[in-house]
């Protein structure tokens, strides 16, 4: 893999849209190792408002800004269904890449993406932000640390009201709903808790199909290998306690249990840490480290900041393509389950139908 020598990364964006400018743009803009040089997007206004607010040249076509600014490092946050067209591209074009969550609609396009990681010896990483939270940080290494005892099961409620909103996330060019979406990042944090899922089982529906062309609620169980099982809820449709999300998991273990809360993605607060004690009986809340001036706390911007450090020491980032590819997997399991109606056992051979599966819900 090849090190990238000046001190100062060029950094680029594909995609300007929320989740670029919240996750992406304005970390790259204030690190001291980078400059910012190009933003993409088919909206060149969305390009414009961001280089305006964060600096960087706009462009309204990406193959054009790659091959003008040549970039160091590339973070891809279109809409799912041209992550990977624009991540090989900027792949091809020599960048290390960061591609925003979910990897893609299908098996075969992480395939492709991460097919153009190794042919290019460039590295290829996945915003999994919540792996750079605080609170799942010392979930983790309280987990593996032995202090709940032997992990026996988990359960994580994740709730938004989107009403009916039909933007791009809703429709089936997407290639999934809230489980794709956002129980993309459950699964991926059970993974790193755990380790690799067997097999899945669940059910999804479409609450309000003149709006939304894909789930708007879906429940799975994942089985893991340890013995271990979780349960993740997602929904667009449930109002939430607070701030219009709620966004809650519980792990039990033989000696005890630990439980963490989210704030709201936009918000800069900590997240909630407890743990209960067996010996006892009693919850514990748990300090973390939270720094409201500089926000080093913050995942969004730990996220763009271990990258950096990954690109310049050649190291693998927290969840590589590999990891974005078992993520697509399990949730793609999850639609062949409904559908079914069986528990589906991985590894997949190949993706479902997905426009089928999402016609037939559409009918149920």
């Amino acid at each position: 893999m090849e090190l990238i020598m000046s001190k100062t990364i060029k950094a680029a964006v594909i995609g300007c849209g929320g989740a670029a400018r919240i996750d992406h743009i304005r970390w790259y803009a204030q690190h001291p190792d980078v400059a910012l040089v190009g933003l993409a997007d088919i909206n060149e206004d969305a390009a414009r408002f961001c280089a305006k607010k964060w600096g960087g040249k706009p462009y309204n076509d990406a193959e054009k800004m790659l091959k003008s600014e040549q970039p160091d490092v590339v973070s891809v946050a279109s809409p799912v269904a041209k992550h990977a067209e624009h991540t090989v591209l900027a792949l091809e074009h020599g960048a290390h890449l960061l591609c925003e969550k979910p990897m893609a609609p299908t098996l075969e396009d992480c395939d492709q993406m991460i097919d153009a990681a190794e042919r290019n010896g460039r590295i290829l990483g996945v915003a999994f932000h919540k792996r750079h939270n605080v609170g799942t940080l010392e979930l983790y290494r309280r987990l593996k640390a032995g202090e709940i005892g032997e992990p026996i099961f988990g359960r994580t409620h994740w709730t938004m009201y989107a009403g009916k909103d039909g933007g791009f996330r809703r429709q089936l060019a997407t290639g999934g709903g809230c489980f794709q979406d956002h129980g993309s990042h459950w699964i991926d944090q059970y993974r790193w808790y755990i380790g690799d899922v067997r097999a899945v089982q669940g059910l999804m529906k479409i609450w309000y199909p003149d709006a939304h062309e894909v789930e708007d609620y879906a429940v799975a169980t994942l089985e893991f290998g340890s013995g271990f099982n979780a349960t993740i809820e997602a929904t667009w449709v449930g109002p939430a306690r607070s701030h219009g999300q709620l966004e809650e998991t519980y792990i039990y273990g033989t000696e005890g249990a630990l439980f963490v809360s989210l704030p709201p993605w936009t918000h800069y607060e900590p997240p909630i840490l407890r743990q209960w004690i067996r010996d006892g009986n009693q919850w514990i809340d748990i300090s973390l480290p939270t720094d409201m001036l500089f926000l080093d706390h913050y995942h969004y911007k730990r996220q763009i900041d271990d990258w950096i450090r990954c690109v310049l020491e050649g190291d693998h980032p927290k969840a590589t393509g590999h990891d974005g590819r078992k993520v697509v997997e399990t949730v793609l399991a999850l639609y062949q389950a409904h559908d079914t109606g069986q528990k589906v056992t991985l590894p997949l051979k190949s993706s479902p139908d997905i426009k089928a599966i999402f016609t037939r819900l559409r009918n149920e």
